[in-house]
């Protein structure tokens, strides 16, 4: 008889787990259709009926990660997004914990909004899960970039070079990162080193780079 019941009572508890994960399952497939028309109107530039729809999928579901991301782009496109993106990426922030991406992003609305500390701040969490997460993410170059962009406009610049310095190794291409290196190498009394860096950006086909060179290096050569 107690064997009947304990069975009974295993058999309800599944059915009624099984119950909830198909209810979660349908939400997650709403929220997720809501999602995907949110992001065909980004693309669409039709701002004004995505910011709706993205709010409405992470109403339904706070635990998909998608819409979040385009908020970032919401805010990028429209000034009155900004706000409601920060807290909602905010609250991310605190689900997807150690999420190197959704710093980033908090970063550069703040960075937007003209809160420099904060964006470094963010940009320096964003690094430290990146080095957990991986750093072959394709934005991880732009962690440092941006982090060293706010270093140079504070005029710290042996800070600036250093991050600089792990953006170019992350992506040995990075014509802005040489450009900007050789703007703080140079504020840092180091001119050789700086007309270097220009010269490797003018080859990778920067512009501002050979304004500088040229400024700064040519009648030097």
């Amino acid at each position: 008889m107690k064997y009947g019941i304990l069975m009974g009572m295993i058999l309800l508890s599944y059915f009624a787990v099984g119950q909830e994960m198909s209810v979660d399952l349908k939400k997650r497939n709403q929220a997720a259709e809501i999602a995907n028309k949110a992001i065909v109107n980004i693309q669409q530039q039709n701002y004004e009926a995505a910011f709706p729809q993205l709010t409405r999928a992470i109403s339904i579901d706070t635990t998909l990660r998608k819409p979040y991301l385009f908020l970032y782009t919401l805010a990028t496109n429209r000034e009155e997004y900004r706000d409601s993106a920060l807290c909602l990426l905010q609250r991310a922030k605190k689900i997807f914990q150690q999420d190197d991406e959704i710093c980033y992003y908090i970063g550069e609305i703040y960075k937007m909004k003209g809160d420099l500390n904060r964006a470094m701040m963010e940009y320096s969490m964003a690094i430290a899960y990146s080095k957990m997460n991986g750093a072959d993410f394709y934005l991880v170059p732009h962690y440092y970039f941006n982090r060293a962009t706010i270093s140079l406009q504070k005029n710290r610049f042996s800070s600036a070079i250093i991050d600089y310095s792990y953006a170019i190794q992350l992506k040995p291409e990075y014509t802005a990162a040489y450009v900007n290196r050789g703007i703080s190498l140079f504020q840092a009394g180091k001119p050789e080193d700086a007309c270097t860096d220009w010269k490797t950006a003018m080859e990778l086909g920067s512009g501002a780079a050979t304004e500088y060179w040229e400024r700064n290096c040519k009648e030097k050569e």
